[in-house]
């Protein structure tokens, strides 16, 4: 027996109370994702549920349908849960992955009907880094994307101003920007 009937009116019942919870799934090192967790709690209020994905964890979160996976970390560790992987990307709307660090997209990613942002240090990336100060980034987009409400997002470049004291790398300063342009908020 279903609290909210058929299991369909559970999303109906969410959207009129005005809930609104995203998933993400990140496949990373346990430090950028603390630190990617830390600055979308502080920003987002609570609007997105950032899932640590880790070989540990993978068996235990395999029904969750993430809107977004980032793979920030080599799939190659994943071996024996490359299956449980492609299955959580084939919900997604999103699959975000460093081609830094994943130099040849695998076939099932290629292959899903998710929207694929590549980011990292190279002009094949979607998103890209034009230029670094001691207290800004100057991240470019290369191609178009279309956010969560399906607005374009057009090829341009941003400044985003990074706190000095602020541990955030490279990569993280990238996901944080990618989020919040799929998102549709603000960047911050």
């Amino acid at each position: 027996m279903y609290i909210f009937g058929k299991i369909g009116n559970y999303k109906i019942i969410k959207n009129l109370r005005g809930y609104k919870m995203t998933f993400i799934g990140m496949i990373s090192e346990h430090k950028s994702f603390e630190n990617i967790k830390e600055i979308l709690k502080k920003n987002l209020k609570n609007n997105i549920n950032l899932i640590h994905i880790c070989k540990k964890s993978i068996s235990n979160i395999k029904n969750i349908r993430f809107e977004t996976i980032i793979i920030d970390s080599s799939l190659n560790e994943f071996e024996e849960e490359k299956l449980l992987i492609k299955n959580l990307c084939l919900y997604a709307k999103y699959i975000v992955i460093n081609t830094d660090i994943n130099i040849e997209i695998p076939k099932f990613i290629k292959e899903s009907k998710a929207h694929i942002i590549t980011y990292g240090l190279n002009q094949k990336a979607t998103v890209t880094i034009s230029s670094i100060t001691e207290s800004s980034v100057l991240i470019y987009l290369q191609r178009n994307l279309k956010n969560i409400k399906g607005e374009n997002i057009e090829i341009g470049e941003k400044m985003i101003q990074v706190d000095q004291n602020s541990k955030l790398k490279i990569y993280e300063v990238l996901i944080i920007y990618i989020i919040f342009l799929i998102e549709s908020k603000p960047i911050m």
